[in-house]
């Protein structure tokens, strides 16, 4: 799967899943729903520094 890809897969996740808390928990989930988009948010940043460092060795590379 394309690293893009992924990255819009986890910000969507964490949109829908505080949307979905606000309108049909009102609110009740928001510690778990703000736990949740910290560790999606961190896999999000972790996949961004390995696709990044990736391509700067390759390119240091050639």
């Amino acid at each position: 799967m394309n690293p893009l890809n992924i990255l819009i897969v986890l910000i969507t996740f964490m949109h829908f899943s505080f949307l979905i808390n606000l309108s049909v928990f009102d609110g009740a989930y928001d510690g778990i729903v703000m736990t949740i988009n910290t560790i999606l948010f961190l896999g999000a940043m972790i996949t961004f520094a390995t696709v990044r460092n990736a391509e700067r060795r390759k390119k240091a590379a050639t």
